[in-house]
Parts: C-alpha cells; structure tokens; sequence
C-alpha cells in the first residue's frame, strides 16, 4: 500500500520555508504564521489590462457638448464615461464623482454630482466646487475615422 502524497491548501502544515508548490494551477509558498511553517496561497501578480471602445460618432458630439457613455471593463462589467468636445478636443473623464461615487451631469457649462453638489471642469476633471477634494478620474481619448474612441486600463 502506497502513501498519497499529503494534500496542500492554505493554512495546513509545511517544512521548508519558501518553497513553492503548484496544485490544480494555484501556488503556494511555506511562510512563518505564528511560528509555524505553513503553505499561503501566492500572491497574484496583476497585469494591466487595456481595451479601446468606439463610444460615439465623431458626428453625435459638437463642440461644448458632452454626452455619457458606458464603456465595458476590462475586468467585465462597465463603468459610465463622460464625453465632452472642446476646442483642444475630446476629454473622457468618470462619470463617478469623486466624494461618495454619484454619476455626474452636465449642468451648463460644469459636471455637477446630483447628490452633494461638486462641481467639475468637464474638460480637466478638476474640482471646481466641493465637498469632493479630488479630480474626476481622467481616460485616453481620440477621434479617428469619425469615430471616437475611449482607453480604460485597469491593474
């Protein structure tokens, strides 16, 4: 009769410190935990993730407008953008402010966070009027083939 060899999963008993073993594609690494040697799961490394979406026609935007988009996730899902055309071009910014994540909207010539009332720069992000402290998360923007494009990386 021959012994298994001892299954490894987070938290059960190892003898080397730093050895690594891979089981079913997941790694694991012996640390010291409170003075026993035990098998941790490795940590992930996270790789960026880029993905470029036609968002509008060149054509659905003027100058001094600005339109909300939703743009798909790297990661799945979507997260809402706002789009504005400017004289120095096309600025693509989170439609989530920055003080408690309420989409913004374009009121006059501001974004403005219905809940709280911050007030942005739609063409920097940039706070123009509090409680939000920071700017708008800013994305890559470009217009090409009458089409316009938005960048959203994520880590």
């Amino acid at each position: 009769m021959s012994a298994a060899a001892p299954a490894i999963s987070a938290g059960s008993p190892c003898q080397v410190k730093g050895r690594e073993k891979t089981v079913d594609g997941v790694t694991y690494i012996c640390r010291n935990a409170k003075g026993k040697l035990v098998w941790r799961r490795s940590p992930l490394v996270s790789q960026e993730q880029i993905i470029t979406v036609r968002v509008l026609e060149s054509a659905a935007l003027e100058i001094g407008k600005t339109s909300i988009v939703s743009v798909p996730l790297p990661t799945g899902g979507s997260s809402g953008v706002v789009v504005t055309r400017t004289d120095a071009g096309i600025t693509a910014l989170s439609v989530n402010c920055t003080h408690a994540g309420f989409p913004v909207a374009r009121v006059g010539k501001l974004l403005e966070c219905e809940l709280h009332g911050s007030q942005f720069d739609p063409t920097t992000g940039s706070v123009i009027t509090g409680p939000a402290s920071r700017s708008l998360l800013r994305y890559d923007a470009t217009e090409s083939n009458g089409g316009i494009y938005v960048t959203i990386r994520s880590y």
